[in-house]
């Protein structure tokens, strides 16, 4: 006797949109070329040192996640990143995956609270685990990006590892905007 087995797809568990929305559309402030100049503070990631990047913010197409590029120089080594950024609407936050050039990837959440910015994440530094995060602002009608990395032990303690401060450029980049909803 031959036994009929019938394969049942499963549907998510709400439909997927069709187009971007409002979260999405908040991303559009990263989008396009920044110069960053920073400082990397004397401590567990290294000695003192000058930071200058490049960033690129630009929609993937179809404006569901958005691609950055950071290429720098740290002192005098480089580092450098691509990100993919994401919304989940179910946490609402930004899904972050990060692949570095060092052939390490790391997982992040952002968030956007009154115009801050905050990455959130995890993080194996000098050897010991602890919790990482970047908080970002703009200013200068969306011109000026100014931001800070810091780590903590205890989640409540946080030591500043990063400061940096980005002009948009004029150069262009990518996709200029998230399509409308």
């Amino acid at each position: 006797m031959k036994q009929s087995t019938k394969i049942q797809r499963q549907r998510p568990a709400s439909p997927l949109p069709t187009k971007p929305g409002a979260a999405h559309q908040r991303l559009n402030v990263f989008i396009g070329r920044w110069d960053m100049e920073g400082e990397q503070l004397k401590g567990f990631v290294g000695p003192a040192a000058k930071i200058t990047a490049a960033q690129t913010y630009e929609w993937v197409a179809g404006g569901f996640f958005m691609v950055q590029r950071f290429d720098a120089l740290v002192g005098g080594s480089e580092a450098a990143c691509i990100e993919i950024v994401g919304y989940d609407a179910r946490s609402r936050t930004y899904p972050v995956q990060t692949y570095y050039n060092n052939g390490s990837t790391k997982k992040w959440q952002m968030t956007e609270r009154d115009g801050i910015w905050t990455l959130t994440g995890s993080s194996k530094m000098g050897g010991k685990s602890m919790k990482v995060r970047c908080t970002t602002v703009f200013t200068d009608a969306n011109k000026t990006m100014t931001g800070k990395w810091e780590q903590s032990r205890d989640d409540s303690s946080w030591q500043t590892f990063w400061n940096f401060q980005a002009r948009k450029s004029n150069a262009r980049s990518g996709k200029s905007a998230c399509p409308s909803s």
